[in-house]
């Protein structure tokens, strides 16, 4: 009977030993993981651009209204004083955004807007950080994010389905976009008191990883199709040669 207790009490020990990594591990090892994988987000998107020098099939629009959804987040953060590893990716990527904005207005002949905008965008920022916006007026900002969330994707996911096309859109943008969003999730749920808007920054993510999880789906389909198209277009044995 000691030896089953005592062995009882060793495969207790055992699983809080792993329970206890594992709470470490979504406390902070997996959130600066994030914060650092966010870096290369709109790398593949940015090399894809500077490499085809072309920014077809890249709605302006959906970038515009994702600045203004990371200007918010990345604000909140700042200003609610909460660790940089539960916020910092929505820092860096604004900034990726901004440059990939930069190229894409130049490429399609709106850069003055762009950079109006970004302007616009960078003060907003700033008044938000240091408190001059009052804080239920944020709060509500950072509420209405879903709807952000769907008007920085879906004039996306609309263009893609008409020109049945995902030009120079980069899968691989989406499908770390999408990543994040699934370990944000966990990290936010275990990191973000209610009062900071723990519910609120959840269903903001669930819902990002929704939207991406089509845009991913929509690069395979559309270019597996245009794979397709092209091979039958070509004389045989011409694409295995291009390919």
């Amino acid at each position: 009977m000691e030896v089953h207790h005592s062995a009882h009490i060793v495969a207790s020990d055992d699983a809080y030993d792993f329970d206890t990594l594992a709470r470490r591990l979504v406390a902070t090892l997996l959130p600066y993981a994030i914060v650092y994988g966010s870096l290369l987000l709109k790398v593949p998107q940015i090399i894809k651009v500077v490499k085809n020098w072309s920014a077809d099939g890249i709605s302006l629009t959906s970038l515009f209204v994702e600045l203004t959804s990371y200007v918010i987040t990345s604000s909140w953060g700042f200003a609610q004083a909460m660790d940089f590893k539960d916020y910092g990716e929505s820092v860096l990527i604004m900034m990726e955004v901004i440059l990939l904005l930069v190229l894409v207005g130049y490429l399609q002949n709106h850069l003055k807007l762009v950079l109006a905008l970004v302007a616009v965008g960078f003060v907003g920022s700033l008044f938000l950080s240091i408190g001059l916006v009052p804080y239920y007026v944020h709060r509500e900002l950072l509420r209405i994010q879903i709807f952000f969330a769907l008007s920085s994707r879906v004039p996306q996911i609309i263009m893609n389905y008409r020109n049945r096309s995902t030009g120079q859109l980069s899968g691989l943008t989406f499908f770390l976009a999408m990543a994040g969003g699934i370990s944000r999730l966990l990290t936010t749920f275990h990191n973000v008191p209610v009062e900071k808007g723990r519910d609120i920054i959840l269903s903001q993510f669930g819902l990002v990883v929704v939207l991406n999880y089509i845009l991913v789906m929509q690069c395979i389909v559309y270019r597996s199709k245009g794979r397709k198209l092209t091979d039958s277009a070509c004389p045989e044995g011409f694409s295995k040669k291009i390919a």
